[in-house]
């Protein structure tokens, strides 16, 4: 579990969110009001949000530093200028908890690696916001973090 949790508020925008992301080398991060998980935001919360069909966009969900590929790709199907820029608009104006995913999957501090593989993979999710008893965000761990951790 990494303990140092990047986390948004839902009143971020997701333009901050998404600048985050790439500067962070991450793909997605809690949300968290009043102290408590809410939701996650991800990548491909984003990316849906921008009205990307999956299928054209897989490669970007798959890899956190290509945001900035979603921008080309709405111009590759086609989007002129005007309608780029109002997607821009659009995304900078958004505020996290309008595309945010609100169930939240989360695991506590005692459980093990193979738990966290099984509801990860249950649910279909690539990190776990780590809550103590007291509802405490305390952690994350990530798919990478599972892989990273059979090599030690």
């Amino acid at each position: 579990m990494n303990p140092k949790v990047i986390y948004f508020s839902p009143e971020d925008s997701i333009f901050e969110v998404a600048k985050v992301f790439s500067e962070k080398d991450i793909s997605g991060a809690p949300v968290v009001k009043d102290n408590k998980v809410v939701g996650v935001i991800s990548i491909s919360d984003i990316v849906r949000f921008m009205g990307l069909k999956l299928e054209h966009s897989k490669s970007i969900i798959d890899n956190p530093l290509s945001l900035s590929m979603a921008i080309l790709n709405l111009i590759k199907l086609g989007k002129d200028y005007l309608s780029f820029k109002k997607e821009l608009e659009k995304i900078s104006s958004t505020k996290v908890e309008d595309v945010m995913s609100k169930k939240v999957i989360s695991i506590d501090p005692d459980a093990s690696l193979i738990e966290a593989a099984t509801l990860m993979a249950k649910n279909d999710v690539n990190r776990l916001p780590v809550i103590d008893k007291e509802g405490k965000l305390v952690g994350i761990i990530a798919r990478e973090d599972l892989v990273r951790s059979l090599l030690v």
